[in-house]
């Protein structure tokens, strides 16, 4: 039952966060947009996904808030930097591979959102220790700015 919850739980917020982004409630919005619960909750049907919900991770909302504070922020920046980039013709393209900490199938989960809805970034495949990102401004090393500061509060709300 509780695979079940966290399912839902997550779909809902998949859903929610594509009402928001598409800034709208027009019934093509919502019928496209059901099917990342659809397909979220199918793959719980055949195992492929695991959502264990750890009540205790839903209660802090003080780690909620931090998290939507530091992805606002990377976005904000991000928005300035991509379209500085666009103007000044100046973007370095490229796949970053970074490591990752988060052992948990749902804290993976919100930091690939976190980096995929970053304009400027987009994350490809978390494959082992490693995550590959695609950058519009490649870093000189293997961090992407702001990322494990994300990481740090998802890997406090999920382990």
């Amino acid at each position: 039952m509780a695979r079940w919850i966290g399912g839902i739980v997550v779909g809902a917020l998949l859903w929610g966060l594509w009402a928001l982004l598409w800034r709208g409630a027009a019934w093509p919005v919502i019928s496209f947009g059901a099917a990342f619960p659809a397909c979220l909750l199918i793959a719980l049907a055949v195992g492929r996904v695991r959502l264990p919900f750890p009540v205790s991770a839903w209660i802090r909302w003080d780690l909620w808030l931090a998290f939507v504070v530091v992805v606002a922020g990377r976005v904000a920046q991000a928005v300035a930097s991509t379209g500085w980039a666009i103007l000044a013709g100046n973007a370095r393209p490229g796949i970053v591979a970074v490591p990752v900490r988060l052992r948990s199938e749902l804290g993976q989960l919100l930091l690939l959102w976190a980096i995929t809805v970053t304009p400027g970034t987009i994350a490809l495949l978390v494959e082992g220790d490693l995550l590959y990102v695609h950058c519009l401004h490649r870093p000189r090393g293997p961090e992407l700015p702001g990322l494990a500061t994300v990481e740090r509060i998802l890997e406090r709300l999920w382990g």
